[in-house]
C-alpha cells in the first residue's frame, strides 16, 4: 500500500467550523460500540442540511435573493458536501460562492474564508499546489484588512499545506506565529489555538525537536480537556498528537492508548472515508511496525487497501482550478 501522509490536523477546527460538526461541551455521547451508531446518524443529519440548503438555494435564486447571502448559502452547502467527502459537489459550490463574492466590495473576508474552505477539500484530496495557493491567498487578504484574528488562523492553515508538503521549517514558522498571536489575544479561541498547537507539535517533531513537541502536545491535551467534551474532535486530534510525540521521543507514557483514542473519537465524529480518519489508522499502523507488532500493522494495512479498492478517490473528477486565482486581485478602494 501507498504510505500517506501523516496525520495534517491545522486546519480541522476551521473545517469544523465549516461543516458543522458539533464540538460543544456538555455530556459526552456513549464511545466503544456506538461509535458507528454515532457516524450513522451524523449522516442522516448531515443529508437533512444539504437537502435544506439546496431548496434554500432554489428558493433564493428565484427571489433575486443578494448575493452575498446566496454566496453564503453555496459556502454552507460547498462545506456540508466536504463533510460528506462529496467532493467534486463540494468544490463547484465553493467556486459557486466564490463567483458570488468576489466582486462585492464587502465581502472580502467571506471571499477568504471560502478560499481557506477551498484549500482545505484540496488538502483533502492531495492537491496540494492548489491549496497552498488558495491559502496564500487569504492569507493576503487577511493582512490587508489588519485582522489579527483572521491573519493567525489563516497562517496555521497554510502551515496544514506545508506539513502535507514535507516543507517543515515553513510549516514551523507559521504555525509558531499562528499560535504566539493566537495567545496573545484577549479571549482567544480555544478551538483555533489547540489546532495551532497540533500543526506546531507535528512541525516541530520532523524537525527533530520531539522534546518540545511533548510538551506542547501534552499543554494541548490539557487545554482540551479545560473547554471540549472527552468525545470532541479537538480532543481526537489532541489525543493524536501526543501520542505521536509520544511515540517519536521514546517514553515510557502510553502512545499507543493515546492514539486509540483518538481514532475512536475520528471514527464516531466523522466516517471511515474521512482523511482524518484514514490518517489516524496509518500513523497507529506505522507505530505498530516500530514496535515490531507487524502482525496488527499487517491486518490494518489489509483493512486500509480494501476499504480503498472498495471507495475509489473521491476527488478523480475535480477540476483542479481555482476560481480567480489566476489573475492579480483588484485592490479594493
Amino acid at each position: 500500500m501507498k504510505p500517506r501522509t501523516l496525520l495534517v490536523f491545522s486546519g480541522i477546527t476551521l473545517i469544523i467550523a465549516l461543516v458543522g460538526t458539533s464540538t460543544a461541551t456538555g455530556q459526552s455521547s456513549t464511545r466503544g460500540d456506538n461509535a458507528e451508531f454515532q457516524a450513522a446518524a451524523n449522516s442522516s443529519s448531515l443529508d437533512q442540511r444539504i437537502a435544506q440548503k439546496m431548496a434554500l438555494i432554489r428558493d433564493g435564486e428565484k427571489r433575486g435573493l443578494e448575493p452575498l447571502k446566496l454566496g453564503r448559502l453555496w459556502a454552507h452547502l460547498a462545506s456540508d458536501y466536504l463533510d460528506a467527502m462529496e467532493l467534486p459537489k463540494s468544490e463547484a459550490a465553493f467556486n459557486r460562492a466564490l463567483g458570488l463574492l468576489e466582486p462585492l466590495p464587502g465581502a472580502q473576508k467571506d471571499y477568504a474564508i471560502v478560499l481557506n474552505g477551498l484549500g482545505s477539500l484540496y488538502v483533502m484530496s492531495g492537491k496540494f499546489d492548489e491549496s497552498e495557493r488558495c491559502r496564500k491567498r487569504a492569507l493576503a487578504m487577511g493582512e490587508t484588512t489588519g485582522d489579527k484574528l483572521e491573519v493567525a488562523r489563516d497562517k496555521a492553515l497554510l502551515a496544514e499545506v506545508y506539513l502535507a508538503r514535507h516543507k517543515y521549517k515553513a510549516a514551523h514558522r507559521e504555525a509558531i506565529e499562528s499560535y504566539t498571536e493566537m495567545v496573545a489575544l484577549e479571549n482567544p479561541n480555544i478551538s483555533e489555538v489547540i489546532s495551532a498547537l497540533v500543526s506546531l507539535i507535528f512541525a516541530e517533531c520532523f524537525r527533530g525537536e520531539c522534546a518540545s513537541a511533548l510538551e506542547h502536545a501534552r499543554q494541548a491535551l490539557v487545554l482540551t480537556r479545560s473547554t471540549f467534551a472527552a468525545d470532541s474532535l479537538e480532543a481526537g486530534q489532541a489525543h493524536l498528537a501526543l501520542g505521536f510525540a509520544e511515540w517519536k521521543t521514546g517514553t515510557k507514557d502510553s502512545p499507543e492508548d493515546e492514539m486509540r483514542a483518538g481514532i475512536e473519537i475520528m471514527k464516531a465524529r466523522t466516517s471511515l472515508r474521512h482523511p482524518y480518519t484514514l490518517s489516524a489508522l496509518e500513523q497507529y499502523r506505522r507505530y505498530l511496525v516500530s514496535v515490531h507488532r507487524k502482525q496488527e500493522a499487517r491486518k490494518i494495512a489489509q483493512e486500509l487497501a480494501q476499504f480503498e479498492a472498495a471507495h475509489p478517490p473521491a476527488c478523480s473528477s475535480c477540476t483542479m482550478s481555482v476560481y480567480g486565482l489566476q489573475r492579480p486581485k483588484r485592490k479594493r478602494k
